[in-house]
């Protein structure tokens, strides 16, 4: 084995750890304002409450009956596509959304689940994923055309 090719890996995965620490550390905690998401969804909703997501920060905003989730962060795998194959079940569909700038998908899942508004997007590195909980489901597509319309981060 190469002796100097085990530094240099080192010193390349400390320098890519360096780098997603500091993309995530500048990812907004709670991207929307209330009145915000009040404005684009025609819904009240709560100020956001950081917390963990599954690529990044993650941010839940609730309304009398619905949550809004948040998760942006850098980009977790070498493409989003190989990434949204890892992290939703077998059977998951992606749907592109029409003529959007940032080409957003629409997650369809697996027969037998629930479908529920959402959108995922790539820019300027990062993953988003954006989704409401609690949306019945004759109103999903009306939701995601809603979705489309808030403002995009980073």
């Amino acid at each position: 084995m190469n002796t100097r090719i085990l530094p240099m890996t080192a010193l390349l995965i400390s320098s890519l750890v360096a780098l997603s620490t500091a993309h995530a550390a500048s990812a907004p905690v709670c991207p929307f304002s209330a009145d915000e998401l009040k404005a684009q969804l025609g819904q009240t909703f709560a100020a956001g409450t950081p917390g963990e997501g599954i690529i990044g920060k993650g941010c839940v905003y609730k309304g009398k009956d619905l949550k809004l989730l948040v998760d942006a962060g850098p980009l977790p795998a070498p493409t989003a596509e190989q990434w949204r194959k890892m992290s939703t079940p077998p059977g998951t569909q992606w749907k592109a959304a029409a003529g959007d700038p940032n080409k957003a998908l629409h997650e369809i899942p697996p027969t037998g689940v629930s479908p529920f508004p959402n959108i995922s997007y790539e820019r300027g590195g990062w993953l988003v994923n954006v989704r409401v909980l609690g949306v019945a489901p004759a109103a999903v597509a009306d939701w995601n055309k809603k979705l489309l319309k808030l403002r995009r981060i980073p």
